[in-house]
């Protein structure tokens, strides 16, 4: 499995177009993208590059995070770190009260 970061997204139309795209492509057995912390994950075989230009003619910038996910680890989310884990609860929060 393959990770990279998206930028662009703003609305849950935004990934799913990115999601729609990247899962066009021959040899892509799943995408998902997750707007929260702009990243996706691909499972395929395809080089990164095909990957990022389909990002691109969707519209939007894709990078490459050099590791790969290992098949093992529980959830691409694993990875956050314990600031981005504190950031997303206090928005969820906000968003909650607001709600």
């Amino acid at each position: 499995m393959k990770k990279f970061n998206v930028f662009g997204m703003s609305c849950a139309s935004c990934s799913s177009r990115v999601e729609k795209a990247v899962s066009s492509l021959t040899g892509v057995e799943s995408c998902s993208v997750n707007l929260l912390t702009n990243s996706m994950v691909v499972k395929s075989s395809l080089p990164n590059e095909e990957i990022i230009k389909a990002v691109k003619n969707a519209g939007y910038v894709a990078t490459a995070v050099e590791k790969e996910i290992q098949n093992n680890q529980k959830s691409p989310l694993a990875s956050i770190g314990n600031n981005d884990a504190k950031k997303l609860l206090r928005f969820f929060l906000v968003s909650l009260i607001f709600l």
